[in-house]
């Protein structure tokens, strides 16, 4: 059998020397598309046009406006997921390149989205083609989706997917910045807010009211007092928690009535929305101040809304799983040598898919977190080569393994 599975490695990889220029191609033109979050209608236009045209079996776009395609009607429903929207860009001048126009340099695509997260889409759309070409099949589904809202609400679009259209797969991988290394798990995110309140007066009268932002100096003080003792995790060490922003009423000649302060909490897998707000509450609710964690506002494309609390869970996957061990296994027979295991600093889709849903997940993409939401925006083409081969190759072994 593992003769079988070599020669089907270098079919694999010849199928993918075969399709590499329109794989490129196809890349070049996401990137040519703005697609900042809730505005990502043209840029899934194109990649359900690149799904029909690689032969899915069925492409369609879900009703929170996620590209998807599907291979295969197998009973083991694999979801592979890369979004299609990124961060804005700030300053143009500040890029070598225009963020729009993709250049080709040393091997690399230059480009806004290219390193968070296209590479990934063009990665996972042509790991399905080199399937597809092949005529390879199994006992799965494959579930291509260039998902939306990721950069703004990581994992609010798959949830959509998975709780209002029915759409639940057993594994998902999300093909984020890992440098063809395997991603076990990600810290999570919260967003907190913490509020003081005074008495409004004018400010030529300051003795008849209440200042809400000296209010705040105290409760500033224990919230930084607390950050040594943030809950620990073998393996993705200490969470943080920063102040980040602060606000209050917009009178400038007035004592303010209230002042708020918004945290950004790094979470370790285990923490809960109940547990980090007991915390701080602790904290600052003897200081006289009120925490809560808002609802993030989000608004799809097709105009849905999907609101829901900015709080996204860590996670991490047992190195036993059948899903890391046929990742690995992958990783194996195309190159002769496991990948590196890594977790990811920051949050991604897997936020929802195994932080809330359960669902066992893994990372695996092209892409180098050096060059996330900068101006050196960047993927190594070979490197969108070889991980369009392991998503060719993954399905295959996974239900080999798990039939």
């Amino acid at each position: 059998m593992s003769n079988d599975i070599a020669s089907l490695a270098k079919e694999i990889a010849k199928v993918a020397d075969s399709l590499n220029s329109q794989m490129i191609n196809f890349l070049a033109d996401l990137i040519r598309i703005q697609s900042y979050t809730g505005q990502e209608r043209e840029a899934v236009e194109r990649t359900l046009k690149e799904l029909t045209a690689i032969g899915c079996e069925e492409v369609w776009m879900d009703s929170a406006g996620n590209a998807l395609g599907r291979i295969g009607s197998g009973k083991q429903l694999i979801l592979y997921d890369a979004h299609l929207d990124t961060n804005e860009v700030a300053d143009e001048s500040e890029w070598p390149h225009l963020p729009l126009e993709p250049v080709i340099q040393n091997g690399a695509m230059w480009g806004l989205g290219a390193s968070d997260c296209k590479g990934g889409v063009a990665s996972i759309v042509y790991g399905a083609a080199i399937l597809k070409a092949l005529k390879l099949s199994g006992d799965f589904s494959l579930i291509v989706m260039g998902a939306t809202l990721e950069e703004d609400a990581e994992g609010f679009a798959l949830r959509s997917l998975v709780e209002k259209d029915g759409l639940k797969p057993d594994v998902v991988l999300i093909a984020e910045a890992t440098d063809l290394a395997l991603s076990i798990g990600q810290r999570g995110r919260c967003e907190v807010r913490v509020r003081t309140t005074g008495k409004a007066a004018h400010a030529s009268q300051p003795e008849l009211g209440e200042n809400a932002i000296m209010k705040m100096v105290p409760v500033l003080q224990g919230l930084d007092a607390m950050i040594p003792s943030l809950p620990k995790h073998p393996v993705f060490g200490t969470g943080h928690q920063v102040v980040s922003l602060i606000t209050g009423p917009n009178t400038p000649n007035s004592v303010p009535s209230w002042c708020e302060v918004t945290l950004d909490r790094r979470i370790v897998p285990g923490e809960t929305a109940e547990s980090v707000l007991e915390g701080i509450r602790r904290v600052v609710e003897p200081l006289g101040a009120q925490a809560y964690i808002p609802d993030q506002p989000v608004l799809t494309h097709t105009g849905q809304r999907l609101d829901g609390p900015s709080f996204y869970p860590g996670w991490e996957l047992s190195q036993d799983s059948p899903l890391f061990k046929s990742s690995q296994k992958t990783c194996q027979m195309l190159w002769g040598k496991p990948a590196d295991v890594i977790v990811w600093k920051f949050s991604t889709d897997g936020a929802y898919s195994a932080g809330t849903a359960g669902i066992p997940t893994i990372g695996f993409g092209p892409q180098e977190a050096q060059y996330i939401h900068t101006p050196q925006d960047q993927v190594n083409l070979e490197k969108v080569r070889k991980a369009a081969m392991f998503y060719a190759l993954f399905p295959i072994l996974y239900t080999m393994q798990n039939t």
